[in-house]
C-alpha cells in the first residue's frame, strides 16, 4: 500500500515539474520523430547508407566501412591542414564537452552511453566521435572545395561509394554541431570554413554520367542532387497530404452514397406506404358502396365478401 502511494506522490511531482518546463527549447540535434521514422519513402532523408555523422547512428554496424575511410580523412586533414598534434585537438573538443552535450537531444546522449566499449564514459565516447567525425567531415568539404573533377583521388575512395557520401553528410541524423567544426579549424578567421561549406551546398553532386553498381551494391540515386534536398523533403510532406486528401474524399464520397441510399430506402418506404393507404382506402369505399348500394357495385364485386 506504502508503495502505491510513493508512486501516486511521483506522479503528482511528474505532473508539478511538466508546468515548469519550456516548451519551447533551443534547437538541438535529435532523432527524426516517430510519426516521420514510420514513412517508408522519409528513411532516404535520414538512415545513412555508408557512414554516420555525430553520435546518433555511430553504433550501426552497417556503416563500419565509412569508419575506416573517417579515420583515414581525420588523419589526413590533423597532417595537412592544421599544425596541431591529434591530442591537442582532441583536448579542444573534451574542455568543451558540457556545452556540446547541450546541443543534443536526451535520448541521443542516453543511446550513445548505452555501450561504452573501449571508453570509460560517456564523455570519453562523444568527444571521440565528435573529434573525429569532425576531422574527416573538414577534410572532406575541403576535398569538394579543391577538386572538382577528381575528388575520389584526393579522397581515396571509389566512385560509386562517393555519391552516397555526399548525400550522407546532409541527411537529418547526421548532423555535427558548428562548434565542433570551429573548434577544429585551425584559423581563427571562420569566414574561409563557411565558403566551403556554402561551396559544398551548391549543385555539386558528382554523378557519374554511366552508373553500374559496384559489389557492395552501393550506387548513388541519380534522381538526387545536393540542391533537391530540401524539396525532396517538402514533396514527401506534399505526398502525404494529397494521399490523406484523397483518403478524406473517398470518405465523403462514402458517406454521401450511404446517405443517398438511405434517402432512396426512404423514399421507397413513402411510396409503399402511399400504395398501401390507397389500397386500404379502395377497400374501404368499396365496402361502403357495397353496403349502401350495391347495385352500383360490377358483378365481379358483388359476390365479394367483404368485412370490416
Amino acid at each position: 500500500m506504502m508503495a502505491s502511494h510513493t508512486t501516486l506522490e511521483e506522479k503528482f511531482d511528474e505532473l508539478q515539474k511538466a508546468e515548469e518546463t519550456p516548451q519551447i527549447s533551443a534547437p538541438k540535434i535529435q532523432k527524426v520523430p516517430e510519426y516521420l521514422r514510420n514513412r517508408k519513402e522519409f528513411k532516404k532523408y535520414y538512415l545513412p547508407r555508408l557512414m554516420s555523422i555525430g553520435p546518433v547512428h555511430h553504433d550501426n554496424a552497417n556503416l563500419k566501412l565509412g569508419e575506416k575511410y573517417k579515420l583515414m580523412w581525420a588523419a589526413q586533414y590533423i597532417n595537412k591542414y592544421t599544425s596541431k598534434i591529434a591530442h591537442d585537438l582532441h583536448k579542444k573538443i573534451l574542455d568543451k564537452i558540457d556545452e556540446l552535450k547541450g546541443l543534443f537531444a536526451e535520448d541521443v546522449l542516453t543511446a550513445t552511453g548505452e555501450s561504452l566499449k573501449g571508453f570509460s564514459c560517456l564523455d570519453e565516447k562523444l568527444s571521440w566521435i565528435l573529434f573525429i567525425d569532425g576531422c574527416s567531415l573538414l577534410y572532406f568539404l575541403a576535398a569538394a572545395m579543391n577538386a572538382d573533377d577528381n575528388p575520389e583521388e584526393i579522397l581515396n575512395i571509389k566512385h560509386a561509394q562517393l555519391f552516397p557520401v555526399t548525400m550522407d553528410v546532409l541527411l537529418l541524423e547526421n548532423q555535427l554541431p558548428y562548434l565542433v567544426l570551429k573548434l577544429l579549424w585551425e584559423k581563427d578567421d571562420q569566414h574561409e570554413l563557411i565558403d566551403i561549406m556554402k561551396n559544398f551546398l551548391k549543385d555539386k553532386h558528382w554523378t557519374p554520367e554511366n552508373e553500374t553498381k559496384s559489389d557492395n551494391s552501393v550506387t548513388p540515386d541519380n534522381n538526387m542532387t545536393l540542391s533537391s534536398v530540401r524539396s525532396r523533403i517538402q514533396a514527401c510532406f506534399s505526398v502525404q497530404k494529397k494521399k490523406k486528401k484523397k483518403k478524406k474524399k473517398k470518405k465523403k464520397k462514402k458517406k454521401k452514397k450511404k446517405k443517398k441510399k438511405k434517402n432512396n430506402n426512404n423514399n421507397n418506404n413513402i411510396v409503399y406506404q402511399y400504395r398501401m393507404s390507397l389500397s386500404y382506402q379502395l377497400i374501404f369505399l368499396i365496402f361502403s358502396v357495397k353496403s349502401s348500394s350495391p347495385n352500383l357495385l360490377p358483378r365481379s364485386l358483388k359476390a365479394t365478401k367483404l368485412t370490416a
